[in-house]
């Protein structure tokens, strides 16, 4: 399963039409949540209609599972595309996502700042801005959490200098918001150390 999964991955990478029809195949065809799910992370990275349908599809079938619905959320904050933080800010808005429940968090606005390298550092900023907003409404009610996002700004001063400047920005608009949690409070004074 693996190195099939694997080849389907290499092959879209060129974008042929034949080899994004092959993923949405192996999609339509899956017997099992491994080669379903990687069919769908693959299809999450190509702007085809053949995503649209897939991520539908799957909703459609696992909507009623919420753990599988967190899989769902994350193959798309995780998404290359440059729609991605839109597409994210969106699913915030969606009947099964809630920012009262950690697991849809992690999956979305998680997956998104931890796992989505070029999404999240956006030259503009927007990407840290989005988190910094979504951490301090998170801070009111879950301030671990909360904390735990800020994680994802670990790296700020490795960063180059545009996007340095913009994540500090973000990480100083948390640390002077009014009346912040302790918890959030630490981390991102330390952060910016």
């Amino acid at each position: 399963r693996a190195l099939r999964n694997t080849a389907l991955g290499l092959l879209a990478e060129r974008g042929e039409p034949a080899d994004i029809g092959l993923v949405a195949s192996h999609f339509s065809a899956a017997r099992n949540m491994t080669d379903e799910t990687a069919a769908l992370a693959i299809l999450a990275d190509h702007d085809v209609p053949e995503r649209e349908k897939a991520f539908a599809r799957f909703e459609r079938k696992w909507q009623g599972d919420l753990l599988v619905m967190d899989k769902w959320f994350a193959l798309q904050a995780m998404s290359s595309l440059p729609s991605t933080l839109a597409t994210v800010e969106e699913l915030t808005k969606h009947p099964l996502f809630s920012m009262q429940n950690p697991n849809k968090v992690r999956a979305l606005i998680g997956a998104f700042a931890s796992a989505n390298t070029l999404r999240f550092h956006r030259p503009d900023g927007a990407g840290y801005r989005f988190v910094a907003a979504k951490v301090l409404e998170l801070d009111a009610f879950n301030p671990q959490i909360a904390a735990r996002l800020m994680g994802a700004f670990r790296i700020w001063r490795t960063l180059e200098a545009t996007r340095r400047r913009q994540a500090k920005q973000a990480l100083r608009s948390v640390a002077g918001a009014k009346g912040i949690s302790r918890d959030l409070y630490e981390i991102v004074t330390k952060t910016l150390e």
